[in-house]
């Protein structure tokens, strides 16, 4: 098996912008990649290189997956780990046998192998690819990369910075990722004790004043939840899951949870020579008088995850325009319920269920293709659930019984707050068998997982 390792700091300020990988095919509506899936120890910032690393292309977060909607991507992966592994690309309506679960119950890439994942893109918006086996390990050691989908229409911003959130947990003593002990771990999900933007805790970007900054934002820790704000900078949400917003909101932070994305207008009003850091506030998993006392590793106030660095001199920016917004139409429940999703855990036995049984006796839920269906998820538990339904994109009509704004945006990925019920509504227009999960990897790991059919 293929190992490597990563000796290198990053020289800082690092320019605004992201590293993709090479196109293969010069064909127009094409796109042919390599990617490779090794033991690779890499540095989080610490200056330690962690020995138990994965990587994709030897690079923690993997390279960016940049395309056109319309594309025909084709990604040649080869397996050069000792595991066996299958790959699902989040948020993206690919078919049944490139989404990676097919894989995974049935036909791995086995160690040495190679396999050629091939879609034709229906979807704009900032997606991310990660691994599908075990994954609160594999993902936690580094097998997670960005995926980035134009519209024809998309008008560059002056600075487009991509921010993969994440956290590791290291033993204290080695600086090692720490071994996954604890049922307890296994229960409440892993807090990472580094928290690092692009695989690192030391990253600087380089800014100037003038610019309009877009920041794609995705969350791809094991169980943390993340709020995000800028030191002495407004946030716009203009898009979130599978797309841009008809109406962007203004925020003074952005909360994400795991395998969420976020799109944000950042106008770079800061002073030429000065560094404001992009920072993370705790958040509460559980109820905050419940049963479990939640104790996360980094402590109860604010630390900074990036910083940005204002060079001299001002632009004058380009004045950015979103692209426009492909939205769902609802606005509210239609009358078909597709299912109602039932959400437990049960403290004592150490088991988070979904309808009361967990993978694969979870039952099977049964839907027609290409009808309006409305779904509800209803979390009796005492803490936050983020949801992701494979192979289909919803969009939110109500939190706990309160309406959700018309205008927003698709969504694959969904945050489930305790004792609350969510209602969700899709068109199903892709049809086949589609795994849906609790997005905490512990969770999804431990079997809180079920399969959706949408028959043609």
């Amino acid at each position: 098996t293929g190992s490597g390792d990563d000796t290198g700091t990053p020289a800082l300020p690092e320019p605004c912008g992201y590293d993709a990988m090479a196109d293969l095919d010069p064909a127009e509506a094409a796109v042919e990649v390599n990617l490779t899936a090794s033991n690779f120890a890499w540095d989080p910032g610490t200056g330690t290189a962690l020995s138990g690393g994965l990587a994709f292309n030897e690079q923690v977060p993997g390279p960016l997956l940049e395309a056109t909607l319309g594309d025909t991507v084709t990604v040649h992966f080869t397996n050069d780990t000792d595991i066996e592994m299958s790959l699902h690309w989040h948020g993206l309506r690919v078919t049944p046998e490139m989404d990676g679960i097919m894989q995974m119950m049935g036909d791995p890439v086995q160690p040495g192998e190679s396999f050629d994942y091939q879609f034709t893109l229906v979807d704009a918006g900032f997606y991310w690819f990660h691994t599908h086996m075990d994954t609160a390990t594999t993902i936690e050691a580094g097998l997670y990369a960005p995926i980035l989908v134009h519209a024809p229409d998309e008008v560059a911003p002056d600075c487009d910075q991509v921010v993969v959130l994440d956290d590791v947990l290291l033993d204290e003593d080695t600086q090692q990722i720490a071994p996954p002990d604890t049922s307890m771990m296994q229960l409440m999900g892993r807090l990472g004790n580094l928290l690092m933007a692009n695989g690192r805790d030391d990253r600087q970007y380089a800014w100037t004043r003038g610019q309009t900054v877009l920041l794609r934002l995705v969350n791809a820790s094991n169980a943390r939840y993340w709020d995000v704000y800028l030191e002495d900078h407004a946030l716009t949400v203009v898009g979130t899951d599978g797309g841009f917003l008809e109406e962007p909101y203004a925020v003074e932070s952005v909360v994400l949870a795991p395998g969420e994305r976020y799109m944000v207008v950042v106008e770079a009003t800061g002073e030429p020579g000065q560094s404001y850091r992009l920072m993370n506030k705790r958040f509460q998993l559980h109820e905050e008088h419940g049963d479990m006392i939640e104790v996360d590793p980094l402590g109860n106030g604010d630390n900074p995850v990036a910083t940005f660095v204002y060079g001299e001199g001002e632009v004058t920016g380009t004045g950015w325009v979103q692209p426009a917004p492909d939205v769902p139409a609802w606005g509210q429940a239609v009358e078909n319920l597709g299912h109602h999703w039932l959400l437990e855990e049960d403290m004592m036995g150490g088991t988070v269920t979904i309808d009361g049984a967990v993978w694969p006796d979870v039952p099977v839920v049964s839907t027609e293709h290409l009808v309006d269906t409305t779904f509800e998820v209803e979390n009796a538990s005492e803490m936050h659930h983020p949801f992701h339904i494979h192979g289909n994109r919803f969009q939110v009509v109500d939190v706990g019984g309160v309406t959700v704004p018309e205008g927003q945006g698709w969504k694959d990925t969904f945050d489930i707050p305790p004792r609350t019920t969510v209602t969700l509504v899709s068109a199903l227009d892709n049809p086949g068998d589609w795994m849906y999960h609790c997005h905490i990897l512990e969770h999804a790991d431990d079997g809180m997982a079920g399969l959706m059919t949408v028959a043609e």
